[in-house]
């Protein structure tokens, strides 16, 4: 065994020295000479334009109701989901002993001057949460809705007493016999009084998993009979959340700002941008390194967390003239991925990668309509990005860094 030992050891110091020996550096020489050439063609005659889509903020992280920046949201609607919790109506085991619609804001300011907020039920579907926009509401009336009143505002504090949320709560015990009905669509509609000029801003069922979700609490007793036959009564609660909800923007008072090209969710701008490219544009078996558009911006106070969606455009069927038109929804159809990004701008200028689109236009795999830019859903919809068209010290271009083979 010792002999063993001794052989392997003895192996590998000699490994170690040739390993050692042969690594010593030595100069490669080679007859190859590269022909790779590194250029960059700059396009400059963008075609940079505005359309309009009626606003719909479904994903949004909020509701919002009364007016701000000159847009009005008259109402939001709220759908709560069907449950086997409204069966407690007519459970003979089951007293209920209130029924409670709740919603969340965060703004202590609000606590003691909410404005005449009310709260309507119809047992209708009255929206398409993905579809339903401004235009779908000329004319609309809650006369016939189910008048709820004005809640009671409740705050939240912390450990240390310090305010965290709000909550907001209306008692709807008159409605069980509608809500229990299984036929039923359960819409509820929040606006402000008359034409009152508040707005508060509150939790959509977007923002969190169920915890600041708009919903409907059940608080109840269950009586149930022991194996001793003595009564045991429990009292619990038990939560019914929305299932849809979406505010109703309408932009049409909004007074625009004179930089010609613009971006916001709340208004609904949205930017077209089309540029000369296609597979003549490069050297045949070009790559391309890099490639960016730059778009300078005037609008330098948005929020860190603002993003900016690039998609490229999947056919050219719309032809676009008027700018003036409002659209019911988006006419021009992103590719999606894997071109479709999501980034920030930075305080003077808006710059994204289209390296791979235009890789594979220069190779004859996609063709070029252009791009459609638009701003994430998840954004303040009340902030907006002015794009500079004719500024002097820099205009929008798409910058092209690519490699051939000049032989």
């Amino acid at each position: 065994m010792n002999f063993h030992f001794s052989f392997r050891n003895k192996l590998s110091i000699f490994c170690v020295l040739f390993a050692a020996i042969s690594c010593t550096e030595q100069p490669i020489f080679s007859d190859f000479e590269s022909n790779l050439t590194i250029k960059t063609l700059t396009i400059n005659n963008l075609n940079i334009s505005n359309y309009s889509v009626a606003p719909n903020l479904a994903t949004n992280e909020r509701l919002y109701v009364g007016e701000k920046n000159g847009i009005k949201i008259p109402f939001s609607f709220i759908k709560i989901g069907s449950s086997n919790y409204w069966s407690y109506n007519t459970d003979s085991s089951i007293t209920l002993d209130s029924v409670q619609f709740k919603l969340y804001f965060e703004d202590s300011s609000k606590s003691s001057d909410l404005g005449p907020l009310e709260l309507y039920f119809s047992p209708d579907s009255h929206f398409n949460e993905n579809l339903s926009t401004y235009l779908d509401y000329e004319g609309f009336s809650i006369s016939g809705w189910h008048s709820l009143g004005h809640p009671m505002v409740l705050d939240k504090t912390d450990s240390s007493y310090s305010y965290t949320y709000s909550e907001l709560i209306w008692g709807i015990d008159s409605l069980m016999s509608l809500l229990s009905d299984t036929g039923i669509t359960r819409t509820f509609a929040l606006k402000y009084a008359g034409s009152d000029s508040n707005f508060i801003e509150l939790f959509s069922e977007e923002a969190s998993i169920e915890e600041k979700d708009p919903k409907v609490v059940l608080f109840y007793r269950r009586t149930s009979t022991s194996v001793t036959d003595s009564i045991i009564i429990d009292t619990l609660s038990s939560s019914i959340y929305s299932s849809a909800d979406l505010s109703i923007f309408d932009p049409r008072n909004v007074e625009y700002s004179s930089s010609p090209i613009s971006l916001s969710n709340g208004v609904g701008e949205r930017v077209v941008l089309t540029f000369p490219f296609d597979d003549s544009s490069l050297q045949y078996g070009s790559v391309i390194r890099s490639a960016n558009i730059i778009m300078p911006i005037a609008s330098a106070n948005i929020s860190e967390e603002y993003n900016i969606i690039i998609d490229p455009i999947k056919n050219d069927s719309l032809t676009y003239t008027d700018s003036s038109s409002v659209f019911p929804e988006d006419p021009f159809i992103g590719i999606g991925y894997p071109y479709r990004l999501s980034n920030m701008p930075d305080s003077t200028s808006y710059v994204v990668s289209i390296k791979n689109m235009l890789q594979n236009i220069s190779l004859q795999n996609e063709n070029n309509f252009g791009f459609k830019i638009v701003s994430d859903e998840k954004n303040d919809p009340f902030e907006s990005i002015l794009f500079l068209l004719n500024d002097s010290s820099m205009s929008p271009k798409i910058e092209i860094i690519y490699i051939y083979n000049e032989e």
